[in-house]
């Protein structure tokens, strides 16, 4: 379709375009990537549309040509068609860099628009040329969201940083390290880093620094002490890595420092000979993780990827959490999405599994912090491995074998010895029963009476147990109102039917005297383990169970 005044090919009036060489002029047209129109530069009408602009704005060619520049879909939200019509009266080329395009559905995409002035003779056509950039401007917008966060990652991070000439100069340093040595960012620069190194540890630094300068080395690590401005002093873990040119010359150096005082003073006894960190940051031995405001993590220090030995592609996201042990993740998700959704520091105890394909007990703190814009942009979440110490507390509770309200074996403690026993009775070929036991209607009990009373059937349970059964058998409560009993076989073993006949004796004496208290009603299984036909001491109490629930049954229909 044709503008109303025209009736020739638009392109002809393009200079240099006769009509033996239009052809040409309408491939490039027609084939062109960018989207393009041709307007009347006396009306403002379009003439001409090609099919990558109907592509681009989504609107079909006679929704587009006859109309006014500043009335088709994509322009009609603003008022940029009418201002390109009438600039062009007077100039012949405009560009926008960036200009709003509404496409057929609402969706609103960015253009760089091209406009240029074709006249022959008094006529005048404009070519006006749209490029789609919304992608490249997303790409700028990633860009710069990345570089600012992690400009923010460096003023918030929770290690001290400096940045030193090769003369040892302060150049640029962030908050944290002037509130680690009690001076302005005025007072920082440019001094000299061994200013405020303690004179005892200054030749050690400055030599390792000289090496770097000399290429002898490329980092260093070492735990040092500090001089603040008040005269205190403090313990920093150092790691200084160089930055060299193309030349290998060094170029300036990264000085990273940690604050380990207060764990010098609780750890100085058990560390001197061990040397808990590397390198800070990509340096730092903490595996550190980098997450946005929806919990999504996109950075991962070295430290962390060889603490797990996984690529940065598995880790980003959610993935990271794949490398927490199955009974930690549910509980560490909900603490993650609550702090989350608070904005509020958090610390927690987890397994994460390391690169050899183990658990490793590790403790994370996490901490918010803000954009440039004051707002919430995320979290710095740091990692320390404490494997050793919680393999020593698992140590500790082993030791803990009792159950505390009554005084008996608790089940770990009466595994850890039945266990003893049943690996005893199969070399020496003796017998063993197991006899198990469990308080009818303890619940309702404690339902009705309280838990009080409940407690106290457990104990008189107890009691009735100990009466009963020899110092050499194993007695346990293995939790709520279930006991067992592992009798040991020696010459002065009764028989197992003649130990129940006096348990429940002993409960019916109870229940006798114990006027204004519910009775006690304990229903039994009893099973033998037979040294020649060995099981393991799980199956011998499930059977002893079963046999329980038997009893449990007759009882209920008595």
């Amino acid at each position: 379709m044709h503008d109303s005044g025209m009736n020739n090919d638009p392109l002809k009036e393009i200079p240099g375009s006769g009509s033996s060489d239009t052809m040409p002029y309408r491939l490039l047209f027609e084939t062109a990537k960018d989207g393009i129109v041709l307007v009347s530069g006396e009306t403002g009408r379009i003439s001409e549309a090609n099919r990558a602009f109907t592509v681009m704005s989504g609107y079909a060619a006679d929704a587009i040509v006859t109309k006014q520049l500043w009335e088709i879909g994509p322009l009609e939200a603003i008022d940029a068609g009418m201002v390109i019509f009438r600039e062009l009266k007077t100039r012949d080329h405009i560009y926008y860099d960036d200009l709003p395009f509404v496409q057929r559905g609402g969706k609103r995409i960015s253009v760089a628009l091209a406009c240029t002035v074709h006249r022959a003779g008094d006529r005048k056509l404009i070519q006006c040329t749209f490029r789609d950039i919304t992608r490249r401007k997303e790409l700028e917008e990633a860009l710069w969201k990345s570089e600012a966060r992690f400009k923010v990652l460096f003023r918030s991070a929770p290690v001290g940083f400096a940045f030193v000439d090769i003369e040892g100069r302060i150049i640029e340093n962030n908050n944290t390290l002037e509130r680690m040595l009690g001076a302005g960012r005025d007072e920082l620069l440019g001094r000299h880093f061994s200013t405020y190194s303690h004179p005892e540890d200054r030749a050690a630094d400055n030599d390792l620094f000289q090496e770097l300068l000399q290429g002898k080395r490329d980092s260093y690590s070492l735990a040092k002490r500090d001089l603040r401005t008040d005269g205190s002093t403090i313990w920093v873990l150092l790691s200084v890595t160089v930055v060299r040119s193309s030349h290998q010359n060094a170029r300036y150096i990264i000085r990273i420092g940690a604050d380990i005082t207060e764990r010098k003073k609780a750890e100085d006894a058990i560390i001197k000979s061990r040397d808990f960190y590397r390198t800070l940051l990509d340096e730092l031995p903490n595996p550190i993780r980098l997450a946005d405001t929806d919990g999504m993590c996109d950075y991962f220090n070295r430290s962390w990827l060889d603490f797990t030995g996984r690529r940065p592609d598995q880790e980003v996201g959610d993935g990271w959490r794949e490398n927490i042990h199955p009974d930690d993740g549910e509980r560490v998700r909900m603490l993650y999405q609550s702090s989350l959704r608070e904005q509020q520091p958090f610390m927690v105890e987890y397994r994460l599994r390391h690169a050899g394909g183990v658990f490793r007990w590790v403790v994370e703190s996490g901490n918010p912090y803000r954009g440039i814009d004051g707002r919430f942009a995320g979290y710095i979440s740091s990692c320390l491995d404490i494997h050793e110490r919680k393999a020593l507390q698992d140590t500790l509770e082993t030791i803990s074998i009792s159950d505390d309200l009554t005084g008996l074996l608790n089940r770990r403690g009466f595994f850890t010895l039945a266990q003893q026993q049943i690996k005893l009775a199969s070399r020496t070929k003796r017998r063993l029963f197991l006899i198990y036991g469990d308080i009818d209607g303890l619940k309702k009990i404690n339902d009705t009476l309280g838990h009080a009373t409940g407690d106290l059937m457990l104990v008189e349970t107890a009691r009735i147990l100990r009466e009963v059964f020899r110092e050499s058998d194993i007695i346990a409560r293995l939790g709520g109102d279930e006991f067992a009993v592992l009798l040991t076989e020696d010459s002065n073993t009764p028989d197992a039917e003649v130990v129940l006949d006096r348990l429940r004796e002993s409960i019916r004496a109870r229940n006798a005297r114990a006027r204004g208290r519910p009775p006690i009603s304990l229903s039994v299984g009893i099973r033998k383990y037979d040294a020649e036909r060995s099981i393991s001491l799980d199956r011998l109490i499930s059977q002893a169970d079963a046999l329980m629930y038997e009893e449990k049954k007759v009882k209920k229909r008595l």
